[in-house]
C-alpha cells in the first residue's frame, strides 16, 4: 500500500515554526501600526491644541483620540473653559489639570479612570463634571467643595454608596448614577433644593426616602431596575415632575397621591407587582405615556379616560378581565396594549379612538370582534392572535391604512375579501 509522502513543509515541526514566525511578524506589524497610530492621535491632540492657543478659544475638543495621558501643551491653553476629554485611554487624572482652573465643564467620561483625583478640588468654577463610563468606586469627600457644581454625570461606574457630603452642592441640578452599585439615597440628598433630573436606575437600592418629596424643583427622576418595593406619599408633593421611570421593580402598589402630579407627562411601571390603579391617575391631565404592562392588575378604572392628552396606554400582561368603555373617550390615543389579559370582549367605544395606529389584543380569550373597529381609519397594526376568534366582520374591510394583521392561534373561517385586496396589508393567519 502506498503511503502519501510528507512535504518537507507539511511536518507538524516546520508547520509550527512557519505559524510561529507568522504569528511574530503580524505581532511586529501590530505593534508598528500601533505605534504609527499613537504617533497620529498624538499629532492631531497637538494640532487642536496650537489651533485653540492661536484662536484664544475656550473650548477644545480631545475626544476620541485614543489617548492615555493628557498632552502637557494643554497648559498653553490659558482661555479655556470647556476640555472634552471623553473616549479616550488615561486611567487616571493628571494633578497638572488643577492648573486649569478657569474650566467650567470638563468631560472625562468613557476613560479607564479608576479614582477621582485630588486634581479635582481645585477647579472650584466647575458647573459640570462628567465622568461617566469609568471604573470609579467611591466618590470622594472633595467633591463636596466644588460650590458651583450644576451637573455631576457619573453613570456606568462601580460606585456602592452617595456619600452624605452630596447635599453640599447647593447649586446641583442634574446628578446622574445610573448603573452603579448603590444600594441606599442618602438623607443629605433631600438639601439638593435645585435638583431638577435624579437618574438612579439600574442599581440596588430598595426603597424610596420621604424627603425626596422635599425636592420641589424636580422634574425627572429615573428609579428602573431597583429592588424598590414601594412609591411614598410624598412623591404626590412634586408638583413639577414631568418624568417618572419606576419600571423592574418590586413595587406592589400606586399611591393615591400620584394623582396631585398635575405635569407629570411620562409614568412608567411595567413590570412590577401592581395590583390595581387607584382612580385618582385619572387626574393626571398632562399625561401622555402610561406603562403598566407585566403587572397584575385585574381591572382598568373608569377615571383613565379622562387622560385626554394620553397618546400610549400599555396594560399588557396582567389579569385584566373588562375593558370599560371609558376608553373611547381617549382621544389622542394612538398606541393601546392589552395583550395577554383574561379579556372576553373589546368595548364598541373604541371605535372612536379615531388617531390609533396600533392596537394589541392578542392573548386573550376573545370571541367576537366589534363591527366599530372599522372606524378606526388610521389604524396599521391590529394584533388579534391566539384568542377564539372565528371570523374577521365585514365592516373592518375599509381599514386602508392597515399593514399588520396578526390572526394566528384563533379558529377564523371568514376573512373579508376588502381586506385581502389592500396592497400593504400584511394577514399572518
Amino acid at each position: 500500500m502506498r503511503t502519501a509522502r510528507l512535504s518537507q513543509d507539511d511536518t507538524p515541526l516546520l508547520k509550527a515554526r512557519k505559524s510561529n514566525k507568522n504569528h511574530k511578524y503580524f505581532e511586529l506589524r501590530e505593534n508598528k501600526y500601533y505605534e504609527k497610530t499613537k504617533d497620529m492621535t498624538r499629532e492631531e491632540a497637538i494640532r487642536r491644541i496650537d489651533e485653540a492657543v492661536e484662536e484664544k478659544s475656550t473650548e477644545l475638543d480631545l475626544s476620541g483620540l485614543e489617548l492615555k495621558e493628557l498632552p502637557p501643551e494643554i497648559l498653553k491653553c490659558t482661555h479655556l473653559r470647556w476640555l472634552h476629554f471623553n473616549n479616550n485611554q488615561i486611567t487616571s487624572i493628571p494633578e497638572m489639570i488643577a492648573q486649569l482652573s478657569n474650566l467650567t465643564r470638563l468631560n472625562l467620561s468613557g476613560n479607564q479612570i479608576t479614582e477621582i483625583s485630588d486634581a479635582i478640588r481645585h477647579l472650584s468654577n466647575l458647573t459640570w463634571l462628567g465622568l461617566s463610563s469609568n471604573k470609579i468606586t467611591s466618590i470622594p469627600e472633595y467633591i463636596g467643595q466644588l460650590s458651583r457644581l450644576t451637573g455631576l454625570g457619573l453613570d456606568f461606574n462601580k460606585i456602592t454608596s452617595i456619600p452624605e457630603y452630596i447635599g453640599q452642592l447647593s447649586h446641583l441640578t442634574g446628578l446622574y448614577l445610573t448603573e452603579n452599585h448603590i444600594t441606599s439615597i442618602p438623607k443629605a440628598l433631600g438639601q439638593l433644593s435645585n435638583l431638577t433630573q435624579l437618574s438612579l436606575g439600574d442599581n440596588k437600592i430598595t426603597s424610596i426616602p420621604e424627603y425626596i418629596g422635599q425636592l420641589g424643583n424636580l422634574t425627572s427622576i429615573v428609579l428602573n431596575n431597583n429592588e424598590i418595593t414601594s412609591i411614598p406619599a410624598t412623591l404626590g408633593q412634586l408638583s413639577n415632575l414631568e418624568y417618572l421611570n419606576l419600571n423592574n421593580n418590586e413595587i406592589t402598589s400606586i399611591p393615591e397621591a400620584l394623582g396631585q402630579l398635575s405635569n407629570l407627562r411620562w409614568l412608567d411601571l411595567n413590570n412590577n407587582e401592581i395590583t390595581s390603579i387607584p382612580a385618582t391617575l385619572g387626574q393626571l391631565s398632562n399625561l401622555e405615556y402610561l406603562n403598566l404592562n407585566n403587572n397584575e392588575i385585574t381591572s382598568i378604572p373608569e377615571a383613565l379616560g379622562q387622560l385626554s392628552n394620553l397618546t400610549e396606554l400599555y396594560l399588557g400582561e396582567n389579569q385584566i378581565t373588562p375593558v370599560p368603555e371609558a376608553l373611547g373617550q381617549l382621544e389622542n390615543l394612538r398606541l393601546l396594549d392589552l395583550r395577554k389579559n383574561q379579556i372576553t370582549s373589546i368595548p364598541e367605544a373604541l371605535g372612536q379612538l379615531s388617531h390609533l395606529t396600533k392596537l394589541y389584543l392578542g392573548e386573550n380569550q376573545i370571541i367576537f370582534i366589534p363591527e366599530a373597529l372599522g372606524q378606526l381609519g388610521n389604524l396599521r397594526l391590529l394584533d388579534l392572535r391566539k384568542n377564539q376568534i372565528t371570523f374577521i366582520p365585514e365592516a373592518l374591510g375599509p381599514l386602508s391604512n392597515l399593514t399588520i394583521l396578526y390572526l394566528t392561534g384563533n379558529q377564523i373561517t371568514f376573512i373579508p375579501e376588502a381586506l385581502r385586496r389592500l396592497p400593504k396589508l400584511k394577514i399572518d393567519e
